[in-house]
């Protein structure tokens, strides 16, 4: 029994010692967190149950028994209160279970009152464990029972947490989950003792766990940061290994001076204890140097590795003037030296907000090609927080905001599922920024470790000031790179430049020869057109002219005829042939002058005798260069205007411009026709004989009554928008009726058009003699 009892006392110190230094371990790294606080208090609430155990063993008497049973129930008590409020506010539930939280701590205390009452406890010998144990009274079920009850609420609650958990949190949370099981399963065997229950091999080993307790916590802090302290660690070896070799040291030299310096050189004991402390404190620094260099290298080796080739690669960043040779650099030492599964670069377009995927290593084909706008949930927290992003730390803010628990400092807008969704769906564990001023210019994204392992606030510090550092290299290659292609731009310009320059001048040359066979073409038609208008001309000027020609002779003929059989004939016998020969030299100088008004612009407004004949014929031409683009070439037209028709009394100008429309009218009228036929008839008006009327027939689409009424309208036109002013029939008709004439117009609807003028004729007494 004696063996059993030096292990329960071996145990009982294992784990005061050991929990108190966990609880020194915690609250060192971050003393003014709440979580870190209440950690360091239970875990020192637990060392102190387990001293006043040890204290309550080595007891000798049943008063000083008594007083160790209390304080150790105090803790006792206290204890699983305390476990209860850490694990809620661990899991962010505090808020929610405000009010039983509260409820313990108030229900803890007032069994604290009880267990210094005399219904609680008392204590006796236990021969079968030969010490004073606490021997149970009336209210002492009701402590076990709330023990229990909390033990059990907090490994439920860890558990339910564990499950819906992601990340690095679901590890932790399944740490603490394994401790709790393995420290208060061999813990609460100690109640057995109170009841005088020994059970082999709870009682001595029970305990032990509480320690295997302290050694999953403290696995856990290595492996994946719990609560952030394993910087702690490295402090600790290198201040423990200081303090021994220093001590050492001291003894060392101390030892030497003491046997050798004080027999040769005489010095007393108090200048040799100087000495020493002089030597160690000399000796102090370059020890912790060394110290640290160890740690890093051993306990700490993959960092120190990648972390002095990182800022190695810093330094010659600016040397690279390629931004493509640059970036890949970069990618290149992320992936290698920190043995990251893949990397990218998103660099913002110099044209516009959005951010392109410029760089990429160990992507699947899908992220060949990837843009994101700077509203993106995750572009948006990046460039607003300033700091590198890991997603272990945005799934603890999605957990802390499912349990009602947010940040203070943080603001209530973002929404960190849609962050963490971007970063599962781009392959990125870690994205750090890269400002240029006040300006985000570019993240890295980087993805899981190949070792499994996380991304510590030191990485991350790392990363952003590598990518502080990388911004100006960049931006600078991106320049040179942006200078090179604009040169490579202004070549290929100018080389462009230099084809056009040879093809305009062919070109030119070329337009230069096809101007002169134009202008030799037009001089040609021009002298064909003047041909053909003369031979016209001719043809009209002599039919004109040979009528009243033949009459003057005939008249000429007659006088001469009549004189030679009567040489005494009287002047005033023969007045009317005289008179006949002056209206045909008339008639003759009315067609010169209708000619010579053809040949050159008459006066304008002013009325004289016409041919009515020429005027119509020499109206043709323009009608067909006037209408030649509408491919109405082809058409037949029909002239009869006998020779006997009296000369009209009208402007040229005008009555030619009338003509032209009404031939303009009847061409369109028969647009899509296959035979198309305009006919032009003259004639004494047999209403009015001092009037002649002129017909222009076609075989066009005529048109309806309705449409009839309004032709004449200001403005009216059938022609589509574009082509048609509604000015033309109004300008006839007011022209027409200015010379003194009417116009008359007969339709019918797909068959035809007749538009009927009618003209003073020139000296309404006016009779062609035959």
């Amino acid at each position: 029994m004696a063996n059993l009892l030096e292990q329960y006392l071996l145990a009982s110190v294992l784990t005061a010692i050991l929990t108190f230094f966990l609880a020194v371990l915690v609250s060192w790294k971050n003393y003014r967190r709440k979580l870190n606080i209440l950690y360091s208090f239970w875990a020192c609430t637990v060392a102190l149950w387990s001293l006043m155990l040890v204290f309550n063993v080595l007891a000798k008497d049943h008063g000083t028994a008594l007083l160790c049973v209390r304080l150790l129930h105090f803790w006792a008590i206290l204890l699983p209160a305390v476990y209860v409020h850490f694990v809620l506010l661990f899991l962010c539930k505090d808020a929610a279970f405000n009010a039983l939280i509260k409820g313990t701590y108030a229900f803890s205390f007032l069994l604290i009152a009880l267990n210094f009452s005399p219904w609680f406890l008392s204590v006796e010998y236990r021969e079968k464990f030969r010490f004073f144990a606490a021997k149970p009274l009336a209210f002492y079920p009701i402590h076990i029972a709330m023990f229990i009850a909390c033990v059990c609420f907090a490994i439920i609650q860890l558990y339910l947490s564990w499950r819906k958990a992601e990340g690095s949190f679901k590890r932790q949370i399944w740490y603490f989950l394994l401790a709790t099981l393995i420290g208060y399963s061999g813990g609460i065997t100690n109640y057995l003792i109170n009841y005088n229950i020994l059970i082999y091999p709870l009682y001595p080993f029970g305990n032990f766990t509480i320690c295997a307790y302290v050694i999953v916590i403290g696995f856990g802090i290595l492996k994946y940061q719990l609560m952030d302290i394993s910087v702690i660690i490295k402090r600790t070896v290198v201040f423990t290994g200081l303090f021994g070799i220093l001590m050492a040291v001291v003894g060392i030299v101390t030892t030497l001076a003491h046997n050798y310096l004080g027999q040769f050189i005489g010095i007393g004991q108090t200048t040799r204890q100087i000495l020493s402390i002089l030597i160690a404190m000399l000796l102090a620094d370059p020890i912790r140097k060394l110290l640290v260099n160890l740690t890093d290298r051993f306990l700490f080796q993959k960092k120190y590795n990648y972390h002095k080739l990182l800022k190695d690669a810093s330094r010659g960043m600016s040397n690279i003037e390629s931004l493509e040779h640059l970036l890949g650099l970069v990618v290149h030492f992320v992936t290698m030296k920190m043995r990251v599964k893949n990397a990218s670069v998103l660099m913002r377009d110099i044209h516009s907000s959005d951010f392109n995927l410029v760089y990429q290593r160990g992507y699947d084909k899908k992220f060949l090609s990837l843009t994101l706008n700077d509203e993106d949930p995750l572009i948006d927290y990046i460039g607003h927080h300033k700091e590198a992003v890991d997603i272990e730390r945005i799934k603890e803010k999605i957990e802390a905001a499912r349990y009602g628990r947010k940040d203070k400092k943080e603001a209530d807008h973002w929404d960190y599922e849609a962050i963490r969704d971007r970063m599962i769906y781009l392959q990125a564990t870690c994205c750090v920024p890269s400002f240029l001023g006040r300006e985000l210019k570019n993240i890295l994204m980087l993805g899981e470790k190949k070792s499994g392992e996380h991304y510590s606030t030191e990485d991350l510090n790392l990363l952003y000031t590598l990518a502080q550092e990388s911004a100006i290299a960049i931006e600078n290659a991106r320049l040179y790179d942006e200078a090179k292609r604009r040169s490579l731009d202004l070549e290929q310009i100018n080389d462009q430049l230099e084809r056009s320059r040879g093809l305009l001048e062919r070109a030119l040359n070329e337009a230069e020869g096809a101007n002169k066979q134009l202008q030799d073409a037009q001089a040609q038609l021009i002298h064909e057109q003047k041909m053909a208008t003369l031979g016209r001309l001719a043809a009209s000027v002599g039919h004109e002219v040979n009528n009243p020609l033949t009459i003057l002779s005939m008249n000429v003929s007659r006088a001469i005829l009549k004189y030679r059989k009567d040489p005494d004939l009287k002047v005033s016998e023969i007045m009317d042939v005289f008179d006949k020969m002056e209206k045909n030299i008339e008639r003759i100088k009315a067609v010169v002058n209708t000619l010579t008004g053809l040949l050159k612009k008459s006066e304008k407004g002013k009325f004289e005798p016409l041919s009515l004949k020429l005027i119509l014929e020499e109206t043709l031409p323009l009608v067909q260069f006037q209408t030649y683009l509408d491919n109405l070439s082809g058409t037949e037209v029909d002239f009869n205007v006998p020779g006997n028709i009296p000369l009209i009394r009208g402007d040229l100008e005008r009555l030619q411009e009338v003509f032209l429309n009404m031939f303009i009218n009847a061409y369109h009228a028969m647009a899509g026709k296959r035979h198309r036929k305009i006919a032009v008839r003259a004639e004494i008006d047999q209403e009015n004989q001092g009037m002649v009327a002129i017909h222009f027939t076609d075989n066009g689409c005529g048109m309806t009554e309705e449409v009839r009424k309004k032709i004449f309208n200001y403005g009216f036109t059938t022609k589509p928008s574009g082509k048609g002013s509604g000015l033309g029939l109004y300008m006839c008709k007011y022209i027409i009726e200015l010379h003194g004439g009417t116009v008359l117009v007969k339709s019918r609807l797909g068959e035809g058009t007749t538009f009927t003028l009618t003209l003073p004729v020139y000296g309404e007494d006016f009779k062609i003699s035959s």
